[in-house]
């Protein structure tokens, strides 16, 4: 009985998973990593594609990510054939802490642009805030479109900061989307 009904609740979990649209072109993976408040840990969010122009898709070379303060100032992942930053906001608090940090990744050059036929993780290393909460991650993927007739690369941009569950639509150059997010827990 009891493989009966494990079973059935494993079909029923793969069902569900098959039928649930994804929420965000940029995933967030924890990989075993502690999302209890007050707690430091390891943070992983995953490109899913790169960018498409006149039918075209371009590799990304610039990753940047705004990290909240609720999730302290964060520490990058080294990535082979990039260069990573870690910016502070000029927006700061009442006790002069910036409201979030931009953690920028960004490809040496165009031979390291992330394939846009695959996925990659860029990962960093914060300190959760004491207070459980849903915490968003704005991101924006860069890639350079070739332009023949004009003789020069064109940004490209796929920003996933919407936060309220509204829709953008795409314009020219950019596509938008939700924010990545995690949920810390209580300890």
């Amino acid at each position: 009985m009891k493989k009966v009904i494990s079973i059935a609740a494993c079909a029923a979990l793969f069902i569900g998973l098959a039928v649930t649209p994804a929420n965000a072109h940029v995933g967030t993976q924890t990989r075993g990593n502690s999302l209890v408040a007050g707690t430091s840990s390891r943070i992983y969010l995953s490109l899913g594609h790169g960018c498409t122009y006149n039918g075209v898709q371009y590799g990304t070379h610039i990753f940047s990510t705004q990290v909240p303060a609720t999730a302290g100032k964060p520490t990058p992942e080294f990535h082979q054939g990039f260069k990573a930053t870690v910016v502070a906001s000029n927006e700061v608090d009442a006790k002069n802490i910036p409201a979030y940090y931009t953690v920028t990744w960004t490809a040496r050059n165009s031979t390291w642009d992330i394939d846009p036929y695959t996925f990659y993780d860029f990962g960093f290393k914060v300190t959760w805030d004491k207070t459980p909460q849903k915490i968003f991650f704005k991101t924006t993927q860069t890639c350079f479109a070739r332009d023949t007739d004009a003789g020069k690369n064109i940004p490209l941009y796929l920003q996933w900061n919407i936060t309220d569950g509204s829709t953008k639509a795409a314009t020219a150059d950019t596509e938008f989307g939700p924010a990545p997010s995690i949920t810390t827990v209580a300890a």
